[in-house]
């Protein structure tokens, strides 16, 4: 597996081939953005995409995004995104955090963050990753 993080300018390139995968992940948000939203935020540089490759199959099975959220006193990044084709996140959910990692020590990054769905507390545990929070919405309806 190779996960590398693509350069802005090769946003368009590569969407046909992870804006299906990010739009797994858009159709569990609430409807607070759309995959449009994402792409324009990879090509504006406000977030970054990072994308797994079979190199066996020689094909795109993962991406995932992230977004770096400055805070008064360190730096986190925030994976936003994932999403991958059926049956492959086991097989690179070891990887992924060798570059991402790197991209944090290269900008000064303290800590990696994230807020998902309850698998991703038993698929994050054994890569070091604590639950530290839960993020609980309520829709408000103006009636």
């Amino acid at each position: 597996m190779i996960v590398y993080k693509a350069e802005s300018q090769y946003i368009d390139v590569l969407w046909p081939y992870v804006g299906p995968l990010l739009n797994k992940a858009i159709d569990r948000t609430i409807g607070e953005i759309n995959l449009e939203d994402v792409k324009d935020w990879l090509k504006e540089e406000r977030q970054q995409l990072w994308v797994v490759v079979d190199d066996q199959e020689k094909e795109i099975i993962g991406a995932l995004t992230t977004q770096i959220y400055i805070y008064p006193n360190q730096k986190h990044l925030h994976l936003h995104l994932c999403g991958a084709k059926p049956n492959t996140m086991y097989k690179w959910i070891g990887v992924w955090e060798k570059p991402v990692k790197e991209f944090c020590k290269e900008n000064n990054i303290s800590y990696i963050e994230t807020a998902g769905r309850d698998g991703w507390t038993r698929a994050l545990q054994s890569k070091g990753y604590k639950k530290y929070y839960t993020v609980l919405v309520k829709e408000i309806k103006n009636d």
